[in-house]
C-alpha cells in the first residue's frame, strides 16, 4: 500500500514535484533502454548459434540480465505515464470548456 501511496501523492501532488519526476522518469527509460533490442539481438544469436557452451559461459545470465534492465525501463515508462495523467488531468481541470463559447 505504501508505494500506491506515493506513486498516488507522485501523479496528483505539486505540478512542480510531477514534473520534476517526469524528468527523472524519461532519463532513467532512456539510460536502460538504450540500444537494449540490439543486446537482446545479439544474445539470441549467440545462444541459437552455440547453445549449450554460450549458456554455460554465461548467455543465458546476460539474457535475464537484460530482461531485468527491460522490465526497469518500463517501470520508468510507466511513472512518465503517469506524471504526464496527472499534469494533464491538473490543466483539464483548472481550464473551462473547451472551445470557449
Amino acid at each position: 500500500m505504501g508505494v500506491l501511496r506515493l506513486l498516488n501523492r507522485l501523479f496528483h501532488g505539486s505540478a512542480w514535484l510531477t514534473f520534476l519526476a517526469m524528468g527523472v522518469a524519461v532519463a532513467g527509460f532512456a539510460l536502460c533502454s538504450l540500444n537494449l533490442f540490439e543486446l537482446f539481438r545479439a544474445n539470441i544469436r549467440l545462444l541459437t548459434s552455440y547453445g549449450l557452451m554460450a549458456a554455460a559461459d554465461g548467455g543465458v545470465l546476460q539474457l535475464i540480465e537484460l530482461t531485468a534492465w527491460g522490465y526497469l525501463a518500463l517501470a520508468f515508462y510507466v511513472v512518465f505515464k503517469g506524471c504526464l495523467d496527472g499534469l494533464l488531468h491538473r490543466i483539464h481541470r483548472s481550464s473551462g470548456p473547451w472551445p470557449p463559447r
